[in-house]
């Protein structure tokens, strides 16, 4: 997949099959504009390319709009396109400058004249340019002066609710990692870089990796104890997260995410190491002492391992 991060590297193209969006989580329904695009560069022979953005237009536009927990980093987003079989992206750097932008100046600018359009692609509930004023009334407009066609996806439902961003961090707080999963057709997890703890893990027969996620702003499903996967140097594991402040080994002040990685042995500072979430296995709590916390451990390792054979099995299957 091409990664363009200036809109001058981009060759001109007219034979191009293009959607444009933040994309935050490529959740189900972001996936039906993505595989249209993809179907049709397949269809008409075109080059399937994408638009987006970062930093995220509400990270920018904090005073217009309450600090947003993103579902995903950029680098997480590009992996997805990517399994998706988008062959390009532009990221277009958001700036504040940028977000004034008028509507009708950013297609021509940016599409029309300089990546070239066919086929654009976008979602039912597409709005675009400065105070969100273009419209699907604007596109129409524009496709009718530069000869391109608009391909209007609708709004998936999934148990009679559409999929959205926002149903998916619900879910998350509510530490409902099976329906978020399913909500977004892939496993959410983070990017993390592996940071130097107090080892206390150790002293228990638990050493755990401690991470910092790569984007600080990342949503984090709700405080608790989940079993993961966990990916490092393109080696997959399987293992079980802590999640919370550490209310019976430490002042319960700084929150803490640990991963127990099954079968690992490895000084791993400094890397990063990619986590998926499985599902939840308890609440977080406070324990008597060691020994109770140490049994509790215990359980949370034969649950997961028991979900992971569970995972395993149903795979086989398939």
């Amino acid at each position: 997949m091409n990664v363009y991060r200036d809109i001058k590297e981009v060759f001109y193209d007219e034979k191009t099959a293009i959607t444009i969006g933040t994309y935050d989580g490529l959740h189900l329904a972001h996936r039906q504009i993505v595989n249209k695009v993809t179907s049709l560069a397949k269809e008409k022979g075109l080059r399937s390319f994408i638009v987006t953005f970062e930093p995220h237009p509400q990270e920018v536009l904090k005073n217009k709009t309450p600090d947003i927990k993103l579902l995903t980093a950029i680098d997480e987003k590009l992996r997805l396109f990517e399994a998706a079989g988008v062959e390009n992206v532009l990221i277009i750097k958001f700036t504040e400058a940028f977000s004034k932008t008028d509507a009708r100046e950013f297609y021509e600018r940016y599409i029309v004249s300089s990546i070239g359009i066919s086929d654009l692609v976008i979602g039912y509930d597409h709005l675009f340019g400065r105070n969100r004023e273009g419209s699907i009334e604007t596109l129409k407009s524009l496709a009718g002066e530069y000869n391109f066609e608009i391909h209007r996806v609708e709004e998936i439902d999934i148990e009679g609710k559409p999929v959205s961003s926002t149903r998916i961090r619900h879910a998350l707080a509510d530490g409902n990692i099976e329906e978020a999963n399913k909500l977004l057709g892939y496993e959410y997890g983070f990017d993390g870089i592996v940071v130097e703890g107090d080892k206390v893990g150790r002293t228990i027969g638990y050493p755990t990796v401690n991470l910092k996620p790569v984007k600080e702003n990342k949503v984090m499903p709700k405080e608790g104890i989940y079993c993961v996967r966990v990916v490092h140097n393109n080696t997959e594991y399987y293992g079980m997260m802590y999640h919370g402040f550490r209310p019976t080994l430490s002042e319960g002040i700084k929150r803490a995410l640990e991963v127990h990685i099954f079968d690992f042995d490895k000084t791993v500072y400094g890397d990063k190491i990619t986590i998926s979430f499985l599902t939840r296995l308890r609440d977080d709590k406070k324990f008597s002492g060691k020994d109770e916390l140490i049994a509790q451990i215990d359980k949370d390792k034969e649950d997961s391992l028991k979900y992971i054979n569970e995972l395993r099995k149903n795979k086989i299957k398939q």
